[in-house]
């Protein structure tokens, strides 16, 4: 049998919250499972990510195949570093996952504003170059 670990929906509409279960990879999405390895909650301020880390690797072990969404949470919650850890046959004795930190995001600006800043640069730099010249003419 063929497993999968992905995200099951449940919770109100408009309203998801997702456990993360390992199930025969040919039934329907929210179908029976064997397992719930976690927990996904995308509705607050800072996404809630929980998993049990003995049992997802227990599972990534066996060859369960996680969803690319789930292994996209994997890697945040610092489990699959051990998973790969495990997998180049090294110990992880008393390692517990970490989480990674999150980026910070740059607001992308738009042409008229990379063009003001690039005149303000420009401005700068025409400022920075008249001053040193006009220095030694007064002294």
């Amino acid at each position: 049998m063929a497993t999968a670990i992905r995200l099951s929906r449940f919770g109100k509409r408009h309203n998801p919250i997702y456990r993360v279960v390992v199930i025969d990879s040919r039934k329907a999405r929210d179908d029976s499972f064997i397992e719930q390895i976690g927990f996904y909650n995308p509705n607050t301020k800072t996404p809630e990510i929980k998993f049990d880390q003995e049992k997802s690797l227990k599972w990534l072990v066996t060859g369960a195949q996680p969803s690319d969404t789930v292994r996209n949470l994997l890697k945040q919650a610092g489990i699959m570093e051990l998973f790969h850890e495990l997998r180049a046959g090294r110990s992880i004795e008393g390692k517990v996952a970490t989480p990674k930190a999150a980026k910070e995001k740059k607001a992308k600006l738009g042409p008229k504003a990379l063009a003001k800043i690039e005149a303000e640069k420009a401005a700068k730099a025409a400022a920075a170059a008249e001053a040193p010249a006009e220095a030694p003419a007064e002294a």
